[in-house]
């Protein structure tokens, strides 16, 4: 995998991390508080977290030249 392949998947994998802490989050704050926003901002890092997937699969099957 070349360096920039390696960068490529690093940040996406970042992305995946930050969208499991948005996940938690917003489920613990739904949790707690009760309110709908929260519930949302862990459907948001729900899928931000499956984007971090895609792309991480993505630039590890050679998808940036």
């Amino acid at each position: 995998m070349s360096d920039t392949n390696t960068i490529a998947v690093r940040r996406a994998l970042l992305l995946v991390f930050a969208g499991i802490a948005l996940a938690v989050v917003g489920a613990s704050l739904a949790t707690a508080t009760g309110r709908p926003v929260w519930r949302a901002v862990s459907v948001v890092g729900g899928l931000v977290q499956a984007a971090g997937w895609v792309l991480a699969v993505h630039y590890r099957r050679g998808g940036v030249s």
